[in-house]
């Protein structure tokens, strides 16, 4: 599969994500398992993290499924990364959230968890080694009705994505640029910026703004203190670099708050 293809498919993956929170009780398979651990691998190696999927654990989200709030929950992608290191943590968002567009690509649900999971049960069932911790969990499954959504044209569920939740304004997502700069601002830049847009954050909270400087055409990546995001900022930091490097077309992000992007 050629660069471009790929690159391709991964806009589409963003424009059809959506937080799912009712899952089919039918289990991931082992075919799936091995394909989803295929592109854990890469992934891992690249950000230097230890993502894994854990399957048929329901136990971890038995308050959130007797509650509610989640339905047949079961089966996690764990974040899991070194001890106290800020920039793995935004490494974790980034990398984690390609495994989950890849798992979209496949027809499966996913949801970031902040909450709504029991942490250590969670980590009795994953392998953290000396020097590691489990930052957060994506749930990950069949979603609810998905014979019925695998039916679904692109269109329909990329017009379900747009309008599923409220989101922060173009706007908001530049705060800290004029009108007139927006305006002036190149194409990839805003096509990154609607990318970020769909990405998902703890408590959906968009704490990420993106700003352009015309003098060396980069962008930079902030994260918005007020948002009140404080604990998950980095993970979620990372997750809305990912989808403006998808929406940029070629590039590469430098990591950190303020971290700049290079446009190829």
């Amino acid at each position: 599969m050629g660069g471009m293809a790929e690159h391709n498919q991964l806009i589409d993956a963003v424009n059809i994500r959506t937080a799912i929170r009712s899952f089919d009780d039918e289990p991931i398979d082992d075919d799936t398992a091995r394909q989803l651990d295929m592109t854990l691998a890469p992934l891992n190696l690249l950000g230097d993290l230890h993502l894994q999927l854990v399957r048929n654990r329901p136990q971890v989200f038995a308050e959130a499924n007797a509650s509610g709030h989640l339905r047949n929950a079961a089966n996690y992608l764990a974040v899991v990364g070194p001890k106290n290191d800020a920039e793995a943590k935004e490494r974790a968002g980034f990398y984690a959230e390609r495994a989950v567009l890849a798992a979209t690509l496949r027809g499966l649900g996913t949801l970031w968890v902040a909450g709504s999971w029991d942490r250590a049960e969670a980590a009795r069932h994953c392998h953290i080694r000396n020097g590691e911790e489990l930052y957060l969990a994506v749930v990950i499954g069949h979603p609810e009705h998905h014979v019925e959504r695998l039916a679904k044209s692109y269109e329909e569920l990329a017009e379900f994505q747009r309008t599923h939740r409220p989101t922060k304004s173009f706007e908001q997502f530049t705060a800290g640029m004029s009108d007139e700069a927006r305006e002036a601002a190149p194409a990839w830049f805003k096509a990154g910026v609607e990318a970020a847009m769909k990405a998902p954050s703890a408590m959906n909270r968009q704490p990420v703004t993106f700003t352009y400087n015309a003098d060396d055409d980069t962008a930079a990546a902030h994260i918005d203190p007020s948002a009140g995001d404080e604990h998950w900022a980095l993970n979620d930091l990372g997750i809305a670099k990912l989808h403006f490097q998808i929406g940029a077309g070629q590039g590469q992000w430098a990591w950190g708050d303020g971290g700049l992007f290079l446009h190829k």
